[in-house]
This record gives C-alpha cells, sequence and structure tokens, in this order.
C-alpha cells in the first residue's frame, strides 16, 4: 500500500485547476456541508497489488473519484471547464479516465460531475 491520497492532492492542487477552484475548496473525503462553490472532493476508489517481484509486491493499481460541484448560475465555471482542466492535469501523468459523467444533485442549483482515474504505479519511481 502507498499514500495515495497525497498523490491525487498534489495533482488536483496544480496551478491550472487553482485557476477556476480555490485550493482551500479541494478536499479528501465529503464535507460535511458545502459551502464554497466551485469545489472538488476526491474519494481513494481502490488501491490493489497487481505484480510481485523479489517477494514483495512491485505496481499498485490505484483508483480514485474526483467529485465536481459547482454553481449553475452566472460567474462560475461550469463542471466540464473544470473537468477539463483536471482531464489534462492527470492525463499529463499518466492516469486514465476511466469514465466522466454529471450527475444529480438535490439542489437544483448545483451541478456535480463525477470523474473516476486508475493508474498502474510503480514503487520504485515513488520511493517505496
Amino acid at each position: 500500500m502507498i499514500n495515495v491520497k497525497a498523490i491525487y492532492n498534489e495533482l488536483l492542487n496544480n496551478p491550472s485547476i487553482l485557476e477556476l477552484v480555490n485550493d482551500n475548496s479541494i478536499f479528501d473525503g465529503y464535507p460535511t456541508t458545502i459551502e464554497q462553490f466551485p469545489c472538488i472532493c476526491f474519494v481513494e476508489d481502490g488501491q490493489t497489488d497487481i505484480e510481485y517481484a523479489d517477494n514483495r509486491h512491485t505496481f499498485e493499481d490505484c483508483a480514485v473519484q474526483v467529485h465536481i460541484y459547482t454553481k449553475a448560475l452566472d460567474g462560475y465555471p461550469t463542471t466540464s471547464e473544470i473537468g477539463v482542466r483536471v482531464a489534462d492535469v492527470f492525463n499529463e501523468n499518466y492516469w486514465h479516465c476511466r469514465d466522466t459523467k454529471e450527475v444529480p444533485d438535490p439542489n437544483d442549483d448545483v451541478k456535480h460531475r463525477v470523474m473516476n482515474f486508475s493508474k498502474q504505479i510503480y514503487l520504485e519511481e515513488i520511493g517505496d
């Protein structure tokens, strides 16, 4: 197991994303209430040892769900605008976007997009 939450946090705090989302609006997990829009929540969606050598694992298959919330009002970036920035950053770091979709939110003026990313991480690359 590796600390992938630190990796996700670093990716999402990329300057191109921070142009649209304030850095104190990026959360590991879900906040109790969302008071500041737009915001991004990320949730680890699994981590699996996938290759072994010399009696230890060498690759981890990692997955993360990224939730983007914004307001459906003028002056707020859309979930697609933010999602493109998130996808660009993850793709530049060799993460695969398995899917992305708008999901209904109980609050009519809130827009919500879910993006699922995965990557096989070679443990020697990160020093584990």
